[in-house]
């Protein structure tokens, strides 16, 4: 596989759609990769237990930068179990090496379909999802 097809013009473009901090979230958790050096901090202003927005700051590599991007367009309006069960889908996806084959809401996710044989760098499309978790533990 060429570096090509993992970061790919579709994939930088999104990871450089930049930072998008919220100013007042309701929630905000900061969570590392120990193992790479990207840190992520998501932020959600929620209505009850629906999201209403998301917004992220990430020093990280392009591959998180997009899956947080792409997290930011699919979180308004689910709740974060609907996120973390996305979540798991997607981990095992990666994990096991499967096509990923994804909902028209979540279709593109699908653009890290050739990182699923690239296993240390599995935890850099699933940071933003794993900061969320952390959310619905202290909860």
């Amino acid at each position: 596989m060429q570096s090509d097809d993992l970061y790919n013009k579709k994939l930088l473009k999104l990871a450089s759609e930049g930072d998008c901090s919220l100013e007042q979230p309701d929630l905000s958790v900061t969570h590392d990769n120990p193992l790479c050096g990207d840190r992520i901090t998501i932020d959600l202003t929620m209505d009850k237990t629906v999201i209403k927005n998301i917004g992220y700051k990430a020093r990280s590599c392009a591959l998180c930068k997009a899956s947080a991007q792409l997290l930011k367009q699919m979180a308004p309006g689910h709740d974060l179990a609907f996120l973390q069960d996305f979540h798991g889908k997607l981990k095992t996806h990666l994990k096991e090496n499967l096509p990923l084959k994804f909902s028209n809401e979540s279709k593109d996710f699908n653009i890290f379909q050739p990182v699923t044989g690239i296993k240390n760098r599995h935890t850099c499309v699933l940071l933003p999802f794993e900061a969320l978790a952390k959310i619905e533990r202290k909860n």
